[in-house]
């Protein structure tokens, strides 16, 4: 993507602490590099601010209640938990607000949104942002889009860390700034100079990246082992199908991490659990039925369903985390069926809590 250089830039940043650290520390740097004056701003002069990893700490520049949104070319809102806390700085509010009437340049990823929410900025906006505040997008009048990263006019919007190198890239774009005659990549598609770029502005490592992927490889293999025990002791004809399906859907993870290490010149650093290991979980089998296998599997569906999440919220590469988020998207359309299956199973044994009698006075 080409781009050309058009005079000296400024550009805000709003900080609270649990800001995410790479959704600070990607733009923050690639804004440096490309020589823009950046200013972080916070709320309180004195404070020191930490990110939610504890990778990233700093003091502000200034506050947002010292400042103009015409001293600024563009605003930027990192996500985490700080923009919970910003929307309740009614500066930092009328600094958003204002730079919007004046078209200025928006920026906001994750949970950014959550701030121009509380500005009144989203209604008939396209936007996307991190997907526990979709709803909230929406009640607000946006046009929620599940895509990397989302334009509508000098309105930029991205879902989470994976999209980092995108959003940056379109916002050095929308500046009309380069790096020092670098050619960005251009939007659309995958490649690897996606991870690359993000890793040169403070993001994921390769062996950042590598390691995620292994973790999740020895999950899906243990699990995959797991469920062939599952398989041989359960008679349940419907629960041997279900079993059956989330296998295959594993050793299809596994050959999409597989296939994403080998990219990396890396093989699987797996290895076999041992069979102290294994001997315990068939021990466990010889004294369990249909629903307690039913429930176990349940349970190490769940973990893996979280296990996903957490390793898509790690990485600052797009093409990892989109097999992160398949992996979790999967493992939850399992996870509804064996919950489907576990309740008509179970029927009349689920029982409710007894409600709690209260004294009257």
């Amino acid at each position: 993507m080409a781009t050309q250089v058009s005079g000296n830039k400024r550009v805000a940043i709003l900080i609270e602490n649990q800001f995410e650290d790479a959704e600070f520390q990607v733009p923050y740097t690639a804004l440096k590099q490309a020589g823009v004056e950046t200013v972080v701003l916070g709320s309180r002069m004195n404070d020191e601010y930490t990110g939610k990893r504890g990778q990233v700490t700093l003091r502000p520049n200034a506050t947002a209640t010292e400042v103009r949104s015409e001293d600024f070319d563009a605003i930027l809102i990192p996500g985490g938990g700080a923009p919970d806390q910003i929307r309740l700085n009614p500066n930092a509010v009328r600094l958003v607000m204002n730079a919007i009437a004046q078209d200025k340049i928006v920026a906001a990823v994750c949970h950014g949104p959550q701030v121009l929410i509380e500005a009144d900025q989203l209604q008939g906006k396209q936007a996307t942002g991190y997907r526990s505040i979709r709803k909230d997008m929406q009640n607000a009048g946006a046009t929620y889009i599940d895509e990397p990263v989302v334009v509508d006019g000098n309105l930029i919007t991205a879902r989470q860390p994976g999209d980092l190198p995108l959003f940056t890239t379109m916002l050095l774009s929308a500046l009309r700034l380069d790096l020092s005659g670098e050619a960005l990549p251009e939007l659309g598609g995958q490649n690897d100079s996606w991870w690359q770029l993000a890793e040169k502005w403070g993001g994921s490592s390769r062996q950042d990246i590598v390691n995620a992927l292994n973790a999740a490889t020895v999950g899906e293999r243990y699990t995959l082992s797991a469920f062939e025990k599952y398989l041989e002791k359960v008679s349940d004809t419907e629960l041997r199908v279900i079993l059956q399906a989330v296998m295959t859907t594993k050793r299809q993870h596994l050959a999409l991490l597989e296939q994403r290490l080998s990219a990396f010149d890396e093989k699987v650093t797996w290895q076999a659990v041992g069979s102290e290991a294994f001997a315990t979980l068939q021990n466990w089998l010889q004294a369990s039925d249909n629903m307690a296998i039913t429930r176990r599997a349940l349970g190490d569906i769940q973990t893996g369903v979280v296990d996903a999440l957490h390793l898509a919220a790690q990485l600052t590469d797009p093409t990892t985390v989109e097999i992160f988020s398949q992996i979790e998207d999967n493992l939850s359309r399992h996870e509804q069926r064996f919950a489907d299956f576990y309740r008509a199973r179970a029927g009349a044994q689920v029982q409710p809590p007894s409600p709690t009698t209260v004294a009257a006075s």
